[in-house]
C-alpha cells in the first residue's frame, strides 16, 4: 500500500476540492436528489445516516470516482421512481456515471493509501446497490442461468468493500467512515424469526442435512447403517452457515425488521466455498439462493 496518494488534480482547487460549478444541471439535480432522498435509503441504522448524507458527499468533492458513483446511485434511484418515459434516460445516465467511476476507481484501489481508503471503501460499498438496481430495472424477466450469472456478477463487486477493509483496516478505522466498517455481528436468529421465514429456513436446514444411502437400494434414505454420501457431509457446513447468516435478512417474531446491511451483504457473510456451490449450480445452494431472493424482494421499497 502507498503511504501517500493525492486526489486527481483535474477540476480541483488548491485545497483538493471539486468545484460545484463543475456539475451540469443534470448532475446537480442528481446530487441534490442524493442528499435529500437517496442517502436515507442506503442504511436503516440512524447513526450512519449522517455519514451518508454529509461525510460521503464531502469526500466525493475530492475524489471524482466517488462523485460519479454517487451520481450513478442517484440516477438509478430516479429511474426506479420516475415516470416510465423517463426511466431509460436516468438508467443510461447511471450507466455512464458508473462506467466513468469504475475507470477512475481501479488505479486508486491498486494503490490504496491513507488518503484514499475512506473514499475507496465508500465507493466499493455503493457499487453493489447500483448493480442490484440495474438488475431490478431490466425489462425482460431473468430466469435460470441468466439470473444466477447476474447475481454472481454483482457479488464480484461485493468483495470490494471487504478487500479494501482488509487492505487498509487501520487507516479506515481512523477515518471519517469508521462507523461503516463496524458491522453488527451476525448470528443465527432462526428461532427468533417470524413464523413464515422461520419455518422456511428450518425446512431448508433439514433438507441440507447429510443423508445416508443403501448402496444397493434405489436411492432410499435410512437413518443408520448405510454409507455416507460423498460431499454432502462436507457441504452441510457451508449450507448451514449460509442459512444462518440469511436469517438476519428476515423480520423477527417481535416485529424487529430485517437488517438492510445483512440483506445486501449476505454473500460476503457466507463462505467462498458456498458461492462456488452456487456457481456450480448445486441444487441445495440454489434453493438457499431462492430464499435470498425473497429477502431482497422485501426491500424493493428501498430500491
Amino acid at each position: 500500500m502507498n503511504q501517500t496518494s493525492n486526489p486527481p488534480e483535474s477540476g480541483m482547487n488548491a485545497q483538493g476540492q471539486f468545484h460545484m460549478a463543475n456539475f451540469d444541471d443534470h448532475d446537480a439535480q442528481l446530487m441534490a436528489h442524493y442528499s435529500t432522498t437517496v442517502c436515507f435509503t442506503i442504511t436503516d441504522e440512524l447513526d450512519r445516516v449522517n455519514v451518508w448524507q454529509t461525510t460521503i458527499p464531502s469526500l466525493a468533492l475530492s475524489w471524482p470516482f466517488l462523485r460519479h458513483g454517487l451520481l450513478a446511485l442517484s440516477a438509478m434511484h430516479y429511474s426506479l421512481a420516475c415516470p416510465v418515459d423517463r426511466q431509460i434516460y436516468f438508467a443510461d445516465s447511471a450507466r455512464r456515471h458508473l462506467s466513468i467511476a469504475l475507470e477512475l476507481y481501479i488505479p486508486h484501489v491498486q494503490a490504496t493509501s491513507a488518503e484514499s481508503c475512506a473514499a475507496l471503501f465508500a465507493f466499493a460499498t455503493i457499487v453493489p446497490a447500483v448493480c442490484y438496481s440495474f438488475l431490478q430495472a431490466i425489462d425482460t424477466e431473468l430466469v435460470g442461468d441468466d439470473l444466477i450469472n447476474q447475481f454472481l456478477y454483482i457479488w464480484n463487486y461485493l468483495s470490494g468493500p471487504k478487500a479494501v477493509a482488509q487492505e487498509a483496516r487501520q487507516w479506515i478505522h481512523q477515518s471519517e467512515v469508521a462507523s461503516l466498517v463496524s458491522l453488527k455481528r451476525l448470528e443465527n436468529i432462526i428461532p427468533n424469526l417470524a413464523h413464515e421465514p422461520r419455518t422456511a429456513l428450518q425446512t431448508l436446514l433439514v433438507q441440507c442435512q447429510p443423508r445416508y444411502q443403501d448402496p444397493f437400494s434405489e436411492g432410499e434414505d435410512t437413518s443408520t447403517g448405510w454409507q455416507q454420501q460423498e460431499a454432502l457431509p462436507d457441504r452441510f457446513g457451508y449450507y448451514k452457515h449460509a442459512i444462518e447468516m440469511l436469517s438476519n435478512a428476515f423480520p423477527t417474531s417481535t416485529g424487529q425488521p430485517a437488517q438492510l446491511g445483512a440483506v445486501i451483504g449476505w454473500p460476503v457473510f457466507t463462505s467462498q466455498a458456498f458461492l462456488d456451490l452456487i456457481r456450480s449450480k448445486d441444487p441445495l445452494a440454489l434453493a438457499i439462493l431462492a430464499h435470498y431472493g425473497k429477502a431482497l424482494h422485501a426491500f424493493s421499497g428501498f430500491w
